[in-house]
């Protein structure tokens, strides 16, 4: 008898929350669910599928802000987006690293789509348009990589353990810049993730204010 798909990936989300990316196998899957492997393929033809269908799951479930709101600005909804997408990765183990390696869906397309026509009608070029889209998805994933990595290295625990200020005291531009970032013996990853990506906007705006200031009259 062939299982239900969201039964499937209800149990490869526990699986992979036990075990991680690395050490996720369709046998364990299978074994958690009380079935041969074979009955995994009714669904998903490859280890690979199922990845694309987590991280597919994983966004739905998660990324709440994934298209823009009626009267919603460009730059509004960029910065809603990103906060929204991290939040997903980070909610699911290995969320970035998922992300990272799969296909995306027809829905995933289609909201780029409605992702683009918001550049497009605030005076971006489609090209512009795509590159922003490129660069705020790769900024989230790259930094959420970063994050997860140090949580399964342990380093929230070095950090809860040490004086961070203590090994960079010789360095007084680094002391000074990380100083503020630092509460409770831990960087403020959510001060930093908000700068790069204040950053970023500020580059777009400046982008479309040449742009606009080119096709002047």
């Amino acid at each position: 008898m062939a299982i239900e798909r969201d039964k499937i990936l209800d149990a490869a989300l526990a699986v992979l929350a036990e075990v991680g990316l690395d050490q996720f196998t369709t046998r364990k899957l299978a074994d958690r669910l009380g079935v041969q492997q074979p009955a995994l393929y009714w669904h998903f033809k490859s280890k690979s599928a199922l990845l694309d269908a987590l991280n597919a799951e994983m966004l739905l479930r998660y990324h709440v802000h994934h298209l823009p709101t009626p009267g919603q600005t460009w730059d509004e909804f960029t910065m809603a987006n990103a906060r929204s997408f991290r939040k997903a990765l980070l909610a699911v183990r290995d969320g970035a690293r998922i992300n990272a390696g799969t296909h995306p869906t027809t829905r995933e397309f289609g909201d780029a789509e409605r992702h683009l026509q918001l550049y497009v009608d605030a005076g971006f070029s489609p090209g512009e348009a795509f590159n922003i889209a490129i660069a705020v998805t790769r900024y989230v994933v790259g930094f959420v990589l970063e994050e997860q990595g140090e949580r399964e290295r342990g380093d929230e625990e070095f950090w809860q353990e040490e004086d961070p200020m203590k090994e960079i005291a010789p360095f007084p531009l680094l002391s000074t810049a990380l100083k503020p970032l630092i509460a409770g013996g831990m960087i403020n990853t959510e001060g930093v993730f908000e700068g790069g990506l204040g950053y970023l906007l500020a580059g777009m705006r400046e982008s479309l204010a040449a742009q606009k200031t080119k096709t002047a009259p």
